[in-house]
């Protein structure tokens, strides 16, 4: 999860613009998933280079790339495209962070991360949108399914998707990629909400490291959120590029995002009080132990003091000579005890 840390090395010493691969290697081979469409017409093919000649005039071109570990095939789709090679740069790198450009007066370029989870983990995929008039270009590392609803509402031919242009396609794969966000956050929550009802219970080591655990992924998480915030606010500034038609829909996303931002400073929140509770209770169970101990230790100091005193064995000490001096001390022990047993039970001291 620490991207944004371990890929840092990757870059060291290196020119800007420089098409390096900074991210986890990857043993498959990249290939694309082309789409053309209209009101009327989708047409889709797998292929493993880019035919400019497949991406016809007047349909909308989704073009999917899918693995961005091999440098010459990210150059040549960026030089067919006219893709800038610092965008490229930014493609190949899985530590970037989230952030909007405008590479000209009609392309758009965002880099988000996908994220899910898996065994309580947060996972995050790097994903690349490349967009103008009747072209949308989706680079991501693996083929991880974020684009399935999508296509299968395309396939259907019903929808706005296939009646509206490319900016549309722009906010459904944005949305796609908030409602990854808020799905991972829901997760989180949920085990928040079961560590909670188990650390009421019982406090155990086991419990308190999955708090930190929790606690960790939901910081992890909103450190990749939190830009995205600016993508938004950008996309919807009056003097952006945005066609007009689509702003309706990216305020909607827009919002979505706000919310899960906003969640994951609350769901924070929680773990930080769940953490000073947890540590509160356990101050109040050691005081609880000290104040028992301290509770016996008191006992014991007067008991003490008679032993001591008839233990100091003068010869003038009539006691020591009486026949019943022995029985005499324990009683006085006894009593004592007793005494001062009751006292600290009614001043709720035990």
């Amino acid at each position: 999860m620490f991207d944004f840390l371990r890929w840092i090395h990757h870059k060291r010493d290196v020119p800007p613009g420089t098409l390096l691969y900074a991210g986890e290697e990857k043993n498959f081979v990249p290939f694309l998933r082309v789409h053309s469409y209209d009101t009327n017409n989708l047409d889709s093919r797998t292929a493993d280079a880019l035919d400019q000649d497949s991406l016809p005039s007047g349909r909308v071109n989704f073009v999917h790339v899918v693995g961005v570990h091999h440098p010459e095939m990210i150059r040549t789709i960026g030089t067919q495209l006219g893709f800038p090679t610092l965008a490229l740069e930014d493609v190949m790198n899985m530590g970037q962070r989230a952030k909007l450009a405008w590479l000209d007066d009609d392309t758009g370029f965002v880099v988000m991360k996908n994220v899910q989870m898996a065994d309580h983990r947060l996972e995050s995929r790097q994903v690349s949108l490349f967009w103008r008039n009747g072209l949308v270009v989706v680079f991501t590392e693996e083929d991880d399914g974020l684009l399935d609803g999508i296509l299968a509402r395309l396939g259907k031919g019903k929808g706005k998707l296939r009646s509206t242009g490319s900016a549309y396609l722009v906010a459904a794969i944005l949305d796609a990629l908030v409602d990854r966000h808020l799905a991972a956050l829901g997760e989180l929550g949920e085990l928040s909400e079961k560590l909670e009802a188990s650390l009421l219970e019982e406090t155990t080591d086991d419990n308190l490291g999955q708090l930190y655990e929790i606690k960790r992924e939901t910081i992890l998480l909103r450190n990749i959120l939190m830009p995205v915030q600016d993508i938004f606010k950008a996309l919807l500034r009056e003097d952006a590029e945005t066609p007009e038609e689509a702003l309706p829909y990216l305020r909607d996303v827009a919002e979505h995002s706000a919310q899960s931002v906003e969640g994951t400073f609350a769901l924070h929140d929680i773990l930080k009080s769940m953490i000073d509770y947890q540590i509160s209770m356990i101050g109040i169970r050691t005081n609880k132990v000290m104040q028992f101990l301290t509770v016996i230790a008191t006992l014991f100091i007067p008991l003490t003091f008679i032993a001591g005193v008839y233990g100091m064995n003068f010869q003038n000490m009539p006691e020591l000579q009486w026949r019943y001096g022995y029985f005499l001390a324990l009683g006085l022990m006894g009593a004592v005890g007793v005494i001062m047993l009751v006292y600290f039970v009614r001043k709720k001291l035990l």
